[in-house]
C-alpha cells in the first residue's frame, strides 16, 4: 500500500510548527557583571532621626528569561538570589540611591549581622531567595505585568509587578521595582528601644536585569 501523500504533508506541518516553534524560543540568562537587584529598607519610629534608612544589594544571583517573541506573553521568568551574598550599605550604593555615605564601617557591620541573624533573614537556614514567574500581561507596548512567586525564607507569596522590557541588540534589559512587606515572610523588621528606633515592614525591591542569550 503507497502512503498517503496527505499523511506526508500533515508530518511535514507538525514538524515544521514545532520547529519554527523552537527557533522562535530563546532561552536568556542573566548577567549578574551588568545587572542590579537592590532592596530599599526605610526607617520609622518616634527615634528615625537617629537612625538611617539602608540599601541592601545583592552580589550572587543566577536566573534566566524563557522568551518567544512571536508570543512575549509566554514567557518565563526565573531568579534565584543567594541570602550570603546580601551587602548592605556599600558607600556606593547608598550614593547612588540618594542616602548619607557617613555610615562607620563598625556600623556597617553591626547592621549586616543583624540582617543575617536568626531573627531577620536567618541566612544559615535559607541560603536562598527565589522567584519564579506564573503569568505575564502586555501592558502597553514595552511594558508588562508580570505575576510570580517570590519565596523568602522558606515562605512564598505570589506577587505582582510592572516591568519594561528593551531588546539592546542581542541582549535583554529588563527593569522596574515593587514593594513588599518583611513580615509577609515570616520576620519582622528591626525594631530597638520598644519600637522607637524601627524599620518599616515595607521594602522596596529595584531590579535592573540584563540577560543574555
Amino acid at each position: 500500500m503507497r502512503p498517503s501523500p496527505w499523511l506526508g504533508l500533515f508530518f511535514g506541518l507538525v514538524y515544521a510548527a514545532f520547529f519554527s516553534r523552537a527557533q522562535a524560543e530563546v532561552v536568556y540568562r542573566i548577567d549578574p557583571a551588568h545587572s542590579e537587584l537592590v532592596v530599599q529598607v526605610f526607617k520609622a519610629g518616634i527615634g528615625a532621626a537617629l537612625a538611617h534608612d539602608h540599601v541592601v544589594r545583592a552580589t550572587a544571583y543566577t536566573g534566566q528569561l524563557q522568551i518567544n517573541r512571536a508570543a512575549p506573553t509566554t514567557a518565563t521568568i526565573t531568579a534565584e538570589v543567594q541570602t550570603a551574598s546580601l551587602q548592605v550599605d556599600e558607600p556606593a550604593v547608598r550614593q547612588k540611591y540618594g542616602l548619607p555615605t557617613g555610615l562607620s564601617e563598625k556600623d556597617r557591620q553591626e547592621i549586616q549581622a543583624t540582617m543575617e541573624s536568626q531573627q531577620q533573614l536567618n541566612v544559615k537556614q535559607y541560603p536562598t531567595m527565589r522567584f519564579t514567574s506564573t503569568r505575564v500581561e502586555q501592558r502597553t507596548e514595552g511594558e508588562y505585568s508580570v505575576t510570580g512567586d517570590l519565596t523568602i525564607r522558606g515562605v512564598t507569596h505570589s506577587v505582582t509587578f510592572p516591568v519594561r522590557v528593551e531588546q539592546r541588540d542581542a541582549d535583554i534589559h529588563v527593569w522596574g521595582s515593587f514593594r513588599f512587606t518583611q513580615s509577609s515572610f515570616g520576620y519582622e523588621p528591626y525594631s530597638a528601644l520598644l519600637g522607637a528606633i524601627s524599620n518599616q515592614d515595607e521594602v522596596l525591591l529595584h531590579f535592573d536585569i540584563v540577560a543574555i542569550p
